[in-house]
């Protein structure tokens, strides 16, 4: 049984709050760190993070996945994020029970009930968190805690 679209919205908004604060905390110099050449350096993965989630966005519209452009900078990778976080919570917040389960078209045309869809990118942020709090530590920033408990 899928949680509540406000449960839902509320495990993803202290997830991304979390990582808004490591990102305030990252110089936007640092936005090119990558752990090795030709890996995503912090200002890609934001990117990544931003274009994931106009994407599950635009799946729960009935619309499709479309990659997003990158951004010139961490700051303005960062501020797209802010963006994106709001849009985010509002769509998954709006869902009701019928709209949580409504089958939807995902990644290679696999077919998956919103939640399913909800509960993957949860999963993908968390991943990709993961890997900003070890670059963060390597660039020498002390991380918050990895979500937000309130």
């Amino acid at each position: 049984m899928p949680y509540a679209a406000e449960e839902y919205a509320q495990m993803f908004s202290r997830h991304r709050a979390a990582l808004l604060d490591l990102l305030a905390q990252v110089p936007d110099l640092a936005g090119e760190i990558a752990p090795w050449e030709g890996g995503r350096s912090i200002k890609d993965l934001v990117d990544h993070l931003y274009s994931t989630g106009e994407g599950v966005v635009s799946m729960l519209s009935g619309g499709t996945w479309e990659a997003q452009p990158a951004s010139a900078t961490l700051a303005e990778a960062v501020a797209r994020l802010h963006t994106n976080t709001a849009v985010v919570t509002e769509k998954i917040s709006g869902l009701d029970e019928h709209a949580l389960q409504q089958e939807l078209t995902v990644f290679g045309g696999a077919r998956w009930p919103a939640y399913r869809l909800i509960d993957f990118h949860r999963e993908h942020e968390v991943h990709h968190k993961g890997q900003l709090w070890l670059m963060a530590r390597q660039a020498g920033i002390e991380p918050p805690f990895f979500t937000q408990m309130s």
